[in-house]
């Protein structure tokens, strides 16, 4: 048992109530910046395609009480009826109000710490580490941002999560719910964003297959079936989309795109094959994890980003000492996280074009580079009570001067 599962039967109760206090605490700063930002700052000033998914939700609401024809699905561009539909339904039970689908997110974004801590938890059987992580979650400004305002992300963020948390179960106790809720969550991101499926499933089922355990033929069927549904997935979101995460060609025509019409563009660079994209991956890594750069704040947007950054900055001696930690003491729990993160931020550091889209698409993967600091910290936290708590033995053992 270690030294925080010691003491009182009341103990784990308190880590319990600290979460629900913060659960309340993240819902309430959503819903009040999302109603301040609603009516008092202009849509297309931080997500402007929120227009796009209000337009197409009234659209296809409109549709489903008979007041339009409905729009084709060809109309909607692969990834965004997912999120279209969802906005339907909102407008279709309760009317075509624009603050509605903002508070659900808001709601979406709350549920997300929970799932931080949940994973950390898992991962790295430290209570005050998952307490941690989710407080990062909670208050992280382009966290709480984007699930604010009437986009798609933060669903995303939370079925990445999920994803993770549920292989962490099937790692353990395999059971059919726990399976079923794995495959609707593969099933959703590939509706939400395909090109990252390969990149978050991947891992789960080289994992689940290969994990080292006394039932080698349960781990084998567990792995199996999600290879199968990934399969089906990837088969649902589109052929167009298949494996596109490892087709190098496509990904420099997505990037050339990013670059072609963005105020923040990053440089053209031509990552058509391996090899090149292996010579400018370490420029994008820095270009995806830390812009906007300091010395680079202009517009006001990246300004306000500038506290976040600095913050991120002074985490990532962290993020390297919770990496050694959970590689050396967890790393049959922790190993499906790290290559999950390390896989969706490798595609996003070649594809991204421009800091705008970097700093949005960074959220999906941010809540595991939060995770990993959390450790971290929490690991130097423990070192140095250590190191203290020696000192103090040490001197008490000497004899009394004088």
């Amino acid at each position: 048992m270690t030294a925080e599962r010691a003491g009182s039967p009341f103990e784990p109760r308190l880590p319990r109530l600290r979460l629900g206090r913060l659960f309340v605490w993240t819902l309430v700063l959503r819903v009040l910046l999302a109603v301040a930002l609603h009516f008092a700052v202009p849509p297309e000033t931080f997500a402007p395609d929120q227009l796009t998914y209000d337009a197409f939700g009234r659209w296809q609401a409109a549709g489903w009480t008979g007041e339009l024809p409905l729009p084709p699905g060809e109309d909607f561009r692969t990834g965004m009826k997912a999120y279209v539909n969802i906005v339907a339904a909102i407008y279709y039970l309760f009317g075509p109000f624009a603050l509605l689908p903002k508070l659900l997110n808001c709601f979406i974004g709350a549920l997300t710490v929970l799932v931080v801590h949940d994973v950390t938890l898992r991962i790295s059987d430290s209570r005050a580490a998952a307490l941690r992580a989710a407080a990062y979650a909670a208050f992280f400004p382009s966290l709480v941002l984007w699930s604010t305002q009437g986009i798609r992300d933060v669903w995303i963020v939370l079925l990445i999560l999920l994803l993770c948390r549920q292989a962490l179960i099937l790692q353990s106790r395999p059971s059919p719910l726990t399976f079923a809720v794995l495959a609707a969550a593969m099933l959703g991101l590939a509706q939400f964003r395909a090109y990252v499926l390969f990149a978050v499933a991947g891992p789960i089922v080289v994992c689940l297959v290969v994990q080292r355990s006394r039932h080698v033929g349960r781990s084998l069927i567990v792995g199996s079936a999600a290879a199968l549904m990934l399969i089906y997935a990837d088969q649902v979101a589109g052929a167009n989309r298949r494996l596109r995460f490892v087709d190098f060609e496509e990904l420099n025509r997505v990037r050339y795109w990013n670059t072609a019409d963005a105020a923040s563009s990053f440089e053209q660079v031509d990552i058509s094959s391996p090899a090149k994209a292996l010579v400018y991956l370490p420029k994008g890594l820095a270009l995806f994890l830390l812009a906007p750069f300091p010395w680079s704040f202009g517009s006001v947007r990246q300004t306000l980003a500038l506290p976040e950054m600095l913050f991120f900055y002074a985490l990532i001696p962290s993020i390297f000492r919770g990496s050694r930690h959970l590689a050396r003491k967890h790393f049959g729990s922790s190993l499906m996280v790290l290559l999950m993160t390390a896989g969706v931020t490798v595609g996003y550091a070649l594809g991204e074009g421009n800091a705008g889209t970097a700093y949005r698409h960074r959220a999906q993967v941010l809540c595991f580079f939060l995770i990993v600091a959390a450790v971290g910290v929490e690991r130097r936290r423990t070192e140095t009570l250590s190191v203290g708590a020696a000192f103090e033995r040490q001197q008490a053992r000497r004899p009394p001067q004088g």
